[in-house]
């Protein structure tokens, strides 16, 4: 059992969770980016595995909320339901925006708290998925993940749904959908350990949410200066 796996028992996730999602759901995280230690998507050292990840460029994004809007139409997410938000905040250099959804973590606290197993990485690429079939609706995901990234409408499915990174549309070779909506090239996807590689990148670490180390979330960042 590694390190990770201690830190993510059901109890410690959700406690993380319940005190970090709430802050991301009022834009606390936008801005305030720092440099931070990078855990290895695990295997991916020696060519072993894959973590697909998202790229965002802070500098580029204008806020236009396409890559949402697209996500939604892709999706056709249930009423209520947001599974990529851009958050936006005024600061001393402008507005700055933050867009985020699920980050396919590579140690996902949803998955450590489910308790009918209803979360798996897939092998080939670690995406996390999701099979809203045997969902229970316990919601317990929503209060583990840091980054507020499941969402759940009761009253509609009574399954909790999120991001999937557009894995039907990966699988036939295309993009995911946020990113080809982008018309300023501010969300890309890709390996994570090359996209940690480019200039300018960091690790997610924000002001208001717990050290990346906690769930290894494939997301990299460059940040408005």
């Amino acid at each position: 059992m590694s390190k990770l796996d201690v830190k993510l028992t059901r109890r410690t996730a959700l406690k993380v969770g319940a005190l970090t999602a709430a802050a991301v759901a009022v834009g606390v995280p936008v801005g305030s980016l720092k440099k931070s230690t990078v855990v290895k998507a695990a295997g991916t050292e020696s060519g072993e595995k894959k973590q697909l990840g998202f790229l965002y460029d802070q500098s580029k994004c204008i806020g236009c909320n396409a890559c949402a809007a697209a996500c939604k139409k892709t999706n056709n997410w249930e009423e209520g339901i947001e599974w990529r938000k851009v958050y936006s905040k005024n600061t001393d250099n402008g507005k700055v925006f933050l867009s985020m959804s699920c980050n396919h973590c590579a140690e996902p606290a949803c998955a450590s708290v489910c308790p009918v197993k209803a979360y798996t990485k897939r092998e080939k690429d670690g995406i996390v998925m999701h099979r809203s079939e045997i969902c229970v609706g316990c919601a317990y995901c929503l209060y583990a993940c840091p980054y507020h990234a499941p969402d759940f409408n009761k009253a509609a499915s009574g399954a909790v749904t999120k991001c999937s990174f557009c894995v039907e549309i990966q699988d036939q070779g295309g993009k995911p959908a946020c990113v080809s909506a982008c018309p300023v090239d501010a969300l890309n996807y890709g390996d994570v350990n090359e996209l940690r590689n480019r200039s300018g990148a960091v690790a997610p670490e924000v002001n208001g949410l717990p050290p990346a180390s906690i769930t290894n979330p494939s997301l990299v960042i460059i940040p408005k200066e």
